[in-house]
């Protein structure tokens, strides 16, 4: 029982994990971007 709910807390902390990879990180790289693009007012 100990190792499923282990393997099941795995799986939740994967998931969150990829979601989060998914979902923040081209959010983050675009707002970088602006951000660069902004601040030096060249491009």
């Amino acid at each position: 029982m100990l190792h499923m709910t282990h393997n099941y807390m795995l799986g939740l902390v994967a998931l969150v994990v990829s979601f989060v990879l998914t979902f923040y990180v081209p959010i983050g790289y675009f707002w970088l971007k602006a951000h660069k693009a902004s601040k030096q007012n060249k491009s």
